[in-house]
């Protein structure tokens, strides 16, 4: 399939999985729109090393925070406007704290993952929705993890939203899929350069990559590469699916 005159969304983009995924599809000749809120000079730093790098000039940025309902509408307009259509949406953006959820401790992060990795999900998709069922074609990819099919220890927030994300998925996908929008999950284990691995201390990096059954950990492109097949032609006949990304540890 040509990627040429493809448009992509990409929220999250400006920390490590989120500016991957974006190169990857800027390097497939793609029209990519990196989305963040916070740093417009990181952003503009990525932008500028994705052209560089994948010799595209069609990579730009939206601020916008996924929790901020009216925030993510007018932006996802302003894409649209300048740019047509949105022909791919990849839900990346999501936040994780770790810490064991007993009585002692505060909630409040734990909200802001749920709203955040659930909502914020649901905000982005609530945007362009009617645009893409209207033109009866579009898909969107969301980002779930390994922690939403196994459950971790000390990740019980982050876990559940990212289990409420493939329940999102597998319904959205049944609702959209008559108008011919796909819906997607892609779950990733342990990849190298996100906050996955940062748990992991250095010293029992060895140990851990032999209950890997590919003896190593991932790397974003990995990732990348099964979000792109997910939203390409190829992929066609796939809906309400999770593609465990992991190396054979689950």
């Amino acid at each position: 399939m040509s990627w040429d005159n493809r448009v992509v969304v990409v929220t999250g983009a400006s920390k490590r999985l989120g500016a991957g995924i974006s190169k990857h599809f800027a390097s497939l000749g793609s029209t990519v729109i990196l989305g963040y809120r916070s740093s417009l000079e990181e952003i503009k730093e990525i932008v500028n090393e994705i052209k560089e790098s994948t010799n595209n000039e069609n990579v730009f940025y939206e601020k916008f925070d996924v929790n901020n309902r009216d925030e993510v509408q007018e932006a996802f307009q302003r894409i649209i406007s300048e740019h047509r259509f949105i022909d791919i949406l990849v839900n990346n953006a999501g936040v994780s704290y770790g810490g064991a959820l007993i009585p002692s401790n505060p909630v409040e992060k734990w909200e802001e993952i749920i709203q955040t990795n659930i909502m914020g999900t649901i905000n982005c998709i609530h945007a362009v929705s009617l645009h893409m069922l209207t033109e009866q074609r579009g898909s969107i990819i969301n980002i779930s993890s390994l922690a939403g099919l196994v459950g971790m220890d000390r990740l019980s927030a982050y876990s559940a939203s990212k289990a409420g994300v493939i329940g999102l998925t597998r319904s959205l996908a049944k609702e959209y899929a008559r108008f011919g929008v796909r819906v997607n999950a892609v779950a990733p284990g342990y990849i190298e350069n996100t906050g996955m691995v940062d748990r992991i201390p250095e010293n029992q990096m060895k140990e851990f990559n032999k209950k890997i059954a590919m003896g190593h950990l991932g790397e974003i492109n990995d990732v990348a590469e099964a979000i792109s097949f997910l939203a390409s032609t190829k992929a066609k006949y796939i809906t309400g699916q999770t593609l465990v990304v992991d190396g054979g540890l689950m």
